[in-house]
């Protein structure tokens, strides 16, 4: 059993990652409830923002493609717990040599990390910026991808800034942002620890793993610790660096000061920022939502999303 230090810690870890919570989920199944739901407020012009996913799976994570791989930026073998921060990110694109001679060309100037965050995730797709627009047409296109049949629901994330004050289109304000950035990537499953069985075999099991930690070093003081050094943040990046993700209406958000512990870090603070919510749509009323997307903004079909040419003609 958990002393009572390890009872608090428990507690602590509950509601600091608020570990049943990823995001809000809700589920659309007809096009009436996609019209009221996410279609009106759009026409409304609230300030939301949007993010199409192209299947609703777990494996699926709402995660900067730069942490989806934690080895990514590990130094040291079997290295427990992974800080980056401004200094890493700088090293990590520097080993990156092809890409950092593009960058060069591209942009010479090289008046902050925010250009080459950008580029990066453009053209090298490892960043630790994630990817949002302005528009709901062409978050439902990516989520659609222009197809007529479906095996699998698709799904829409929503971005809600509730004090308006997280979302920026000031350069210097965002290199500052960046500049402080610092996340650690822990390699564990917190869930193993927080929600024991004490049947035998399972009891055997925890005392395996918390063995395995021990050896690995990290313990769950060691991981309260960890959490209670963060202070997790959420901030919108709206400068388009160019022009398709200008006609895109593309904009960027930029999760900080957090803990990645297994695929969990959304916490309290984070939501006190920004009001995140995921909608699965139901594939049944998909090739609608396609024929939708055509009628209202063709534009914005999945063959055009990425070729401004072929969206002007």
């Amino acid at each position: 059993m958990l002393t009572e230090k390890g009872k608090e810690l428990k507690e602590k870890i509950y509601d600091t990652f608020d570990y049943s919570y990823s995001v809000s989920i809700r589920r659309i199944d007809s096009f009436d409830e996609f019209r009221r739901e996410l279609y009106t407020p759009f026409l409304n012009g609230e300030k939301i923002y949007y993010r199409g996913e192209r299947l609703n799976s777990k494996k699926r994570l709402l995660v900067p493609s730069l942490l989806r791989n934690g080895a990514l930026l590990q130094t040291k073998p079997n290295e427990e717990i992974a800080y980056i921060d401004r200094e890493k990110l700088l090293e990590f694109y520097a080993a990156k040599h092809n890409f950092m001679r593009v960058y060069r060309v591209v942009n010479p100037s090289n008046t902050g990390l925010y250009e080459m965050l950008a580029f990066a995730q453009h053209y090298l797709k490892l960043s630790p910026l994630i990817d949002f627009s302005k528009s709901l047409f062409v978050a439902l296109s990516f989520a659609l991808k222009g197809r007529q049949e479906f095996k699998d629901d698709v799904v829409l994330y929503t971005a809600f800034d509730i004090g308006d004050d997280d979302t920026s289109d000031d350069l210097e304000e965002v290199n500052a942002w960046i500049d402080a950035y610092r996340v650690a990537v822990v390699d564990i499953d917190p869930g193993a620890l927080l929600k024991p069985d004490f049947s035998a075999d399972a009891h055997a099991k925890k005392t395996a793993l918390l063995k395995s930690m021990q050896e690995r070093a990290l313990s769950l003081d060691m991981l309260g610790e960890l959490i209670k050094s963060m202070s997790p943040e959420a901030k919108l990046i709206d400068i388009p660096t160019n022009d398709l993700m200008k006609y895109q209406q593309g904009v960027f958000l930029l999760l900080n000061h957090f803990a990645l512990v297994s695929s969990h870090y959304f916490t309290k603070s984070v939501r006190q920022s920004f009001a995140i919510h995921k909608y699965v749509l139901d594939r049944q009323i998909c090739p609608e939502l396609c024929a939708f997307v055509n009628a209202k903004a063709p534009q914005y079909q999945y063959e055009a999303l990425l070729d401004i040419a072929k969206a002007v003609r």
